[in-house]
């Protein structure tokens, strides 16, 4: 049993990878004619946008890493059963339950991979005030690694030294000078949360009014609502989207916002989902299994490939629309990220029961 498990194994793993290969390929093909749309500055410009769009590629596999599972066992077990190494499997007193068990092992174990790597890889590419410099700030921009990030509107200057968990802004001041140049108010905060309209509302604050009166004056405040002049694009570069965040932070995050009574159902499905993904792929193993590796009237790769691939990307567009819905009515978010895993998982069991 050792040496026909250390066998499948290695078969599964290898259709694992050509499996992410070519999706991957495919997914950089099409971010990189998407980048191209924004024109071309010479040959180093093609490499540097190839580059980019290469940076894409890990997040899109961990995202399509259910269909990949789908995938790669269906083309391992597939081929299998055309070389009939199934048949002889089976005939040697190896169940169908005992073809799962190890078919499922490089399955959970490249879903907890895709979890290391949403903590710690993906992350890299988003995250670092580092996203917010260039001609996407405009003139008005500058970041340095010891000041933090400058701002400035007409008269107005704004500073942030850093974000907290990639999307709070932290150690905040804020400038505003008169039109013969003298500073008129000064704005300190600890943090501030950022709302939806582009509103900061501004935590621990301590104002100087230097302008009403000829002595300085002083106040503190526990939160002050400041209507932000970034806009809305300047606003994207400054915070990371939900799913570019390690998900140590995320979870600290969708505390934070339930703590504070904000809306978080976007980044709480955005978690939930993550960490649903062995969940997912367990479930695709199963569905493979079921569709690959039971025998049938055609012994056709093809179909048994079709038929996966249908299952899986049919499975993934159910599973976002279902999200969708869920933030869109207001629905409870950890129902509607980890139910559809569950009952993809229960059904692929009950055919594999059905196929014994």
């Amino acid at each position: 049993m050792r040496i026909l498990a250390g066998y499948m194994i290695d078969r599964l793993v290898r259709a694992f990878l050509v499996s992410a290969l070519a999706v991957g390929a495919l997914l950089w093909l099409m971010e990189l004619l998407q980048v191209l749309e924004q024109g071309l500055s010479g040959v180093g410009g093609v490499f540097m946008l190839a580059f980019e769009a290469f940076l894409i590629v890990p997040e899109g596999l961990v995202d399509l890493l259910p269909v990949i599972t789908v995938l790669a066992t269906a083309a391992a077990m597939s081929g299998f059963q055309a070389r009939n190494e199934l048949t002889v499997m089976r005939a040697s007193g190896l169940s169908i339950w005992r073809l799962t068990a190890v078919a499922l092992i490089p399955g959970f174990g490249i879903a907890l991979l895709a979890l290391a790597a949403l903590q710690w890889v993906t992350p890299m590419v988003h995250q670092g005030p580092e996203r917010v410099i260039g001609a996407a700030l405009g003139e008005s921009g500058l970041w340095h690694p010891w000041h933090g990030l400058w701002m400035r509107q007409d008269d107005e200057f704004l500073n942030v030294q850093s974000l907290h968990l990639g999307r709070i802004p932290t150690d905040i001041n804020l400038y505003q000078f008169s039109g013969d140049g003298e500073l008129r108010r000064h704005v300190r905060a600890e943090q501030a949360m950022v709302q939806a309209d582009g509103i900061w509302l501004m935590e621990n604050v301590q104002i100087r009014d230097l302008g009403e009166r000829p002595d300085a004056y002083f106040e503190q405040r526990s939160e002050l609502a400041w209507e932000s002049f970034l806009s809305v694009r300047q606003l994207e570069l400054l915070l990371s989207p939900p799913a570019s965040l390690p998900l140590a932070d995320l979870w600290l995050y969708v505390h934070d916002l339930k703590r504070r009574g904000q809306e978080v159902a976007e980044f709480e499905m955005v978690l939930w989902q993550r960490l649903a993904l062995p969940l997912t792929c367990l479930g695709m193993v199963l569905a493979a299994m079921a569709t690959s590796a039971v025998p049938l009237k055609s012994r056709a790769v093809s179909i048994r490939l079709v038929g996966a691939l249908t299952l899986g990307l049919g499975f993934q567009l159910l599973y976002e629309l279902v999200s969708y819905t869920t933030l869109l009515m207001g629905w409870p978010v950890i129902p509607a990220a980890i139910g559809p895993p569950l009952l993809l998982a229960g059904f692929a069991w009950w055919l594999l029961s059905k196929a014994r």
